[in-house]
This record gives C-alpha cells, structure tokens and sequence, in this order.
C-alpha cells in the first residue's frame, strides 16, 4: 500500500516535469548517446515508459538493453528527480527495418528503476506560488506525505 503511494507521488511529479537528460551509463563504445527524453508514464509494475530520438546514423550495434540515468529537471520547479535503473528499447524492429515507427522518428523505451531520488531544491515561494504551495502541504500532510516529514524520497527496487 506504502509503494502505490509512493508510485503515486513519482508518476505526478514526472507529470509535471514531463522531460529529463538521459545518460546511457554503459562502457560499450557503441552505445545511444546523450539525449533529452520525454516521459510517457509510469505503469502499474512500476516501469517508467519514455521516448528518445532515434539517433542520426542508428546502428545494429547499438545495445538494447543498458543501464541508464535519467535526471528529471526542469527550470522553475523546486525539485528534481534522478532515476538508475536498466532501459530497454521496446520498438527494435520498426527501427531495425527502416520502417516508420508510430512515434514519428522515436525511439520508445522502458525502464527498470533500481534507483529513485526525489530531491527539493529548497526555493522560496512568493506571492500567489506560495499560498499554491501552502495548500499543497496541507493537502499533502492530510495524506501523510508532507514535505517537512519527507524532504527525499528515496527507493530500492
């Protein structure tokens, strides 16, 4: 029950950040390169979905399963969220067949998070943001999630 709840807190606020940086972690020199994805959701199973670009010269050698490091920031936001886990390229054969993909030019992925860290940056609220925040974190104290009590949440899987 705990862990729905906190699945719950992760999905929203992916929502609302709705991009992030992703680092292929893996040593291979052969590896997808850098890019900023676009979070899609997050399932029941706890798998988080997201799309990249497919990049320019797409190669077979590429691996499709390596470990990955997605930081969810975005400019404005007073938190972020930093996400370790296995992605895997779901959509291999539209790509390896040259075929057009229904993403339009994306790769889609899923991931397998080993590692969730949500981090609040600590930035003051004025005016009408912080009478919006207020109520968040008596909302958010009403269900047991306040921020006083819970500045990181952090996860094992």
């Amino acid at each position: 029950m705990e862990n729905d709840y906190k699945l719950m807190f992760i999905k929203n606020k992916l929502q609302q950040i709705k991009s992030a940086v992703m680092y292929a972690t893996t040593s291979n020199t052969v590896r997808l390169p850098n890019d900023i994805v676009e979070f899609e959701s997050v399932d029941d199973d706890g798998l988080l979905w997201f799309s990249a670009h497919i990049p320019r010269n797409w190669e077979k050698a590429y691996e499709l399963h390596f470990p990955a490091k997605l930081i969810f920031y975005r400019k404005g936001v007073d938190y972020y969220v930093e996400i370790t886990g296995t992605a895997v390229v779901v959509n291999k054969q539209d790509i390896m067949h040259g075929e057009n993909n229904i993403q339009g030019g994306k790769l889609l992925l899923k991931m397998v998070p080993y590692y969730m860290e949500y981090t609040e940056t600590g930035r003051k609220d004025v005016g009408f943001k912080k009478l919006k925040s207020q109520i968040h974190d008596v909302f958010m104290e009403t269900l047991g999630l306040s921020r006083a009590t819970q500045p990181r949440l952090t996860e094992l899987h």
